[in-house]
């Protein structure tokens, strides 16, 4: 579904979320609960239930919903502002037919506030099941887990995905142990049959990290993570061209954990590259480079870093690192400099119940222009025991 501009009197939004911010520093000082690395910045975009072996034969009902209130004040070049407001919920029979399996489905419906025609409530079926062969190994049919942005930066995958898009469907497969990390999924966006006059869309995402050091205080890791998107197939019946590009980046992870604080610093390098001929796109390769630096206190994590893009595109990333103008068709910015920050408090309300707070800036070194984005995310999960069919 594409982004709508739900709130048009943006200069009154301008003047009501002055306070915000300051209340959004009295928060941070305040709030109460555990620590979260820089990577878990995102880890209120979460309702997947934890895969529970003794549930054996047990029925639930279970309901999942996120509320979200997000406004983007862009005053970059590169896209214009937006304000997202409105909610997705899923109704879900859970059913465990053995310890090592696990079957969900029901319907997953997404609503934005001031579209009130029953056109503009989107809704598709939900099924997914889970197969644990191994204590350590997952792997997940249907619809799977799309809980923390994926596990991946923002400049390969948008985190307000969470929001405006439907679940992904497709196969996900997950593998923990001891330091090892590895996840790889495939979300297949439109499948076609022969002679269907459109192409086949999917996007393929990986991910490894190792943990080089692990202990009560220090963790150094390194991660690895790969988005492949494909758009085109075989046995349609159109004209258009096949389009496949490759993003991926590789860092060092470092963070120190003392009582209620942690630190921590991550330097990423990251590629693109159009794996076909047809130059689709305006440029057929790039890079950039990411440091950042995050300080955690309790359930509050604060984050700044530094952008440097060269003609670096991603079909899934974050608009505002990208190479090229979004409300300018044609305009390019092949050279991308950016301070950016973030701000993100997670109150946790009972449990499967999150309200967290959030704020984004990002200060265009070359265009001169800073933009910045803040929400409001209540985040809802609870399962209902219905009847144990031993």
């Amino acid at each position: 579904m594409s982004l709508h501009r739900l709130i048009s009197t943006r200069e009154l939004i301008k003047v009501i979320m002055k306070p915000y911010f300051a209340l959004l520093l009295v928060l941070f000082f305040c709030l109460h609960g555990e620590i979260y690395g820089q990577k878990q910045s995102y880890r209120y975009l979460s309702t997947w239930p934890q895969f529970d072996s003794a549930k054996v034969r047990d029925l639930s009902f279970r309901i999942e919903n996120a509320n979200f209130f997000r406004n983007d004040e862009y005053t970059s070049p590169i896209l214009d502002g937006y304000t997202l407001i409105g909610l997705w919920g899923r109704f879900l029979m859970e059913y465990y037919p053995a310890q090592n399996l696990r079957v969900r489905f029901g319907g997953h419906f997404l609503k934005y506030y001031g579209r009130e025609s029953i056109d503009d409530v989107e809704s598709i079926p939900y099924y997914s099941i889970q197969y644990n062969p191994l204590p350590a190994l997952e792997i997940i049919f249907g619809n799977f887990d799309n809980s923390h942005n994926l596990g991946l930066l923002e400049m390969l995958y948008e985190p307000e995905f969470y929001y405006t898009r439907k679940p992904p469907g497709g196969l996900q497969v997950r593998f923990n142990r001891n330091r090892l990390h590895l996840e790889s999924w495939i979300n297949w966006e439109t499948h076609i049959f022969e002679g269907d006059p459109f192409q086949e869309v999917f996007t393929n995402g990986s991910l490894i990290e190792y943990d080089l050091v692990k202990n009560e205080h220090h963790k150094l890791s390194l991660p690895l993570q790969f988005i492949y998107h494909h758009q085109g197939g075989e046995i349609d019946s159109t004209d258009a061209l096949i389009e496949t590009l490759m993003n991926g980046a590789s860092g060092l992870n470092y963070s120190y954990k003392s009582g209620a604080w942690s630190l921590g610093v991550n330097a990423w390098y990251l590629g693109y590259r159009e794996a076909t001929t047809n130059n689709l796109q305006a440029y057929s390769a790039g890079h950039a480079g990411l440091a950042r630096l995050f300080a955690g206190y309790k359930r509050s994590i604060v984050s700044v870093g530094y952008w440097n893009g060269y003609r670096f595109i991603s079909p899934k990333g974050r608009k505002i690192y990208q190479a090229y103008s979004f409300s300018t068709p044609g305009k390019l910015y092949p050279r991308r400099r950016l301070l950016e920050g973030r701000l993100t408090m997670q109150i946790p309300v009972k449990k499967g119940v999150t309200f967290a707070i959030e704020a984004d800036a990002f200060y265009d070194l070359k265009e001169s222009d800073l933009s910045y984005c803040w929400g409001i995310h209540l985040v809802f999960s609870e399962s209902f025991f219905l009847k144990n069919f031993n």
